[in-house]
Order: C-alpha cells, then structure tokens, then sequence
C-alpha cells in the first residue's frame, strides 16, 4: 500500500487505527481482575456477559476493518471496478472503529470517576 495514496482530506486522530492501541488497556484489565480475584473479591454469576459482549464487538471492529482494507486492496489491483462497495466497507469500518474508541473512553472515564469517589 502506498502511503501517497492516502487522501488528504482525513481528519486525523489521537491515535493510529490500530487494535495494538487496545492490547494495553486489555492486559491492566486482566491483571486487575486477578488481583481483585486472589484478593478476596468474588465474581458474580461465573459467566461474564458483558465481557463476552465487548470481546464480539472487538472482534466485529476487526473484522469490519479487514473487509475493509481487502476491498480496497481489490479495487487498487483491479480486480474489482465495485468503487462504492469498497468505500461503504471503508465508511462502515471507520464509524465502527470510532464507536469503539468512544465506548472505551467512556469506560475509561467511568472507571476514573469512580476511583476518585468518597468511600
């Protein structure tokens, strides 16, 4: 891919559309689940709906974001004239990629908030 080819006009981000920007926030969440976990704190229900729920949400970003680059790859080599599949494909995965970034700001916010409450 040729990094010129890159229109200009896209408005730039904190932070580079890539799912290693997650791997950090993924690792300090395992590590504080065990630690709560081994520190006497219990986990209600056993299954974790909401982290199963994120985990396919992830996973849907992702796979959004590699239909996405496999349709531009298609149109850039010719083996597709399909332009406006493959600008939907870029559109879809960009919004949900921004959804994504968003929720976890949200969480992160939340999270934030309520470490910094009166006990």
């Amino acid at each position: 891919m040729n990094i010129s080819a890159i229109p200009s006009n896209i408005p730039t981000m904190t932070a580079p559309l890539t799912m290693r920007n997650f791997q950090p926030d993924i690792e300090r969440t395992n590590s504080l689940k065990e630690a709560g976990l081994s520190a006497g704190g219990s986990q209600v229900g056993g299954a974790d709906p909401f982290g199963n729920m994120m985990k396919k949400f992830v996973t849907d970003v992702d796979d959004k974001m590699k239909t996405s680059a496999t349709e531009k790859t298609k149109v850039l080599t010719g083996e597709s004239t399909n332009l406006h599949q493959a600008m939907i494909a870029g559109q879809e995965s960009s919004v949900a990629f921004t959804l994504m970034v968003e929720l976890r700001n949200k969480l992160v916010e939340s999270y934030q908030e309520l470490m910094r409450a009166q006990v």
